[in-house]
């Protein structure tokens, strides 16, 4: 080995190759998150800041910088983002890395991406976007509580069919009372998907849907529920959106288009109301009137006089169904179909029962349970309303007859 030394041209050749490896080594490219936020070194700290131009805090450097390098958005708040990808120990921390930290062990207070050799890039208070020591940091080091490895997107339940068939239309254009994938505003959108996915008829405003739905709790929110929200573009209800997991909500946005957005986000954080669940309101089949009466939802439209498949009127279609369904032959007239079988209360009716509208005469219904009833409307045919959210009909609500056979 001496003899190897001995030789200028063998040690010259050595040290440059060894110069070459630690060139190597110090000169490998960073991992690309690594990259990104090393970009932004010097951007002012702001609390709630999420962009470049307007400076940073913690979850929103971490917010900014992902999208950047994989287009997709991890949620905006730190409790959200520490439930993301995979757990990491300390001591097996790699470039990419997202690092927790907490205050006084009070919850998540902040967090910072890890570079190697012991070293964080975060926004701080102090100093902005700035690269920091971890481990020689007694504060960073005694405050640390979880790492996370993060690359990929927040898990969205694509399984669940709402969420299938609300993706299908991400990108369609919001239009005010838009209601198809030509179009759509927030109840249209969700309107639209729940008859086309579940044949769940959804009344057509926010305010009305609001009024159908079922609560739920926060805690208790599953995909394909409705998040709601007060005090947008008018005073009240005025938005919803379908709960499709990881935080996120599809929504027709008034000022972007049908698209994703979290649920932690400040702006929505301050308009939300409440949350609903509609998987009550699909129209049971148990009952043959509601049975035969579902039918012809959408399919046939009003027509004067009409008591067939070619057009209904109000009364011709109740006269249809129960001779279909029942082999009952009714009168094409209210005031007499209004008048045949037994009266029943408000609380106490049954899918099949005939509910009765007054305005400039009888309208009849036929009842198919949760407050649903399916009729005939000169602009939809046979349609669905839901009585007690409808502004027009439920003030209009006259009585309700059972026919038995």
């Amino acid at each position: 080995m001496l003899n190897y030394f001995k030789n200028p041209i063998v040690l010259i050749s050595m040290i440059l190759i060894g110069i070459l490896i630690i060139w190597l080594i110090d000169t490998t490219p960073s991992h690309p998150v690594v990259e990104e936020a090393e970009q932004h070194i010097g951007v002012s700290y702001q609390e709630g800041g999420a962009f470049p131009e307007q400076g940073f805090d913690s979850s929103g450097f971490i917010q900014y910088v992902f999208n950047e390098v994989y287009d997709f958005l991890l949620p905006r708040t730190l409790d959200q983002q520490i439930e993301q990808g995979n757990e990491i120990s300390r001591n097996e921390l790699e470039e990419g890395d997202v690092v927790f930290f907490s205050k006084n062990g009070e919850g998540v207070s902040h967090s910072a991406i890890y570079i190697d050799k012991d070293r964080l890039i975060h926004p701080t208070v102090s100093g902005g976007v700035e690269v920091t020591p971890f481990e020689e940091s007694s504060y960073w080091s005694s405050n640390f509580i979880e790492a996370r490895r993060i690359t990929e997107p927040p898990d969205i339940a694509e399984d669940n069919d709402l969420v299938a068939g609300a993706q299908k239309y991400l990108g369609v254009p919001y239009v005010f009372g838009g209601e198809t994938p030509e179009g759509f505003d927030c109840s249209g959108l969700l309107q639209y998907v729940f008859k086309e996915v579940s044949d769940i008829y959804l009344p057509r405003t926010t305010d009305q849907q609001w009024e159908a739905g079922e609560s739920v709790e926060m805690e208790d929110i599953q995909p394909g529920d409705v998040l709601f929200f007060s005090d947008t573009y008018r005073d009240g209800i005025s938005h919803n959106g379908l709960y499709i997991g990881g935080g996120q909500f599809i929504h027709a946005s008034r000022t972007q288009e049908v698209t994703t957005s979290y649920i932690s986000a400040d702006y929505w954080q301050e308009k939300f109301t409440g949350i609903k669940r509609f998987q009550h309101l699909k129209i049971s089949e148990s009952d043959p009137l509601v049975r035969e009466a579902a039918r012809y939802i959408g399919e046939i439209p009003y027509e004067r006089g009409g008591a067939n498949r070619k057009g209904f009127d109000t009364t011709g279609f109740i006269q249809f169904v129960f001779q279909e369904a029942k082999d009952i032959r009714l009168s094409h007239s209210a005031e007499k179909q209004w008048k045949t079988g037994e009266r029943v209360d408000k609380e106490n009716l049954k899918p099949g029962d005939l509910v009765f509208f007054k305005a400039d005469y009888l309208n009849p219904a036929i009842y198919a349970g949760a407050d649903q009833v399916i009729h005939v409307t000169p602009d939809d045919g046979v349609t669905v309303t839901h009585m007690e959210a409808s502004n027009y009909w439920e003030p209009k609500y006259y009585g309700a007859r059972r026919i038995q056979s």
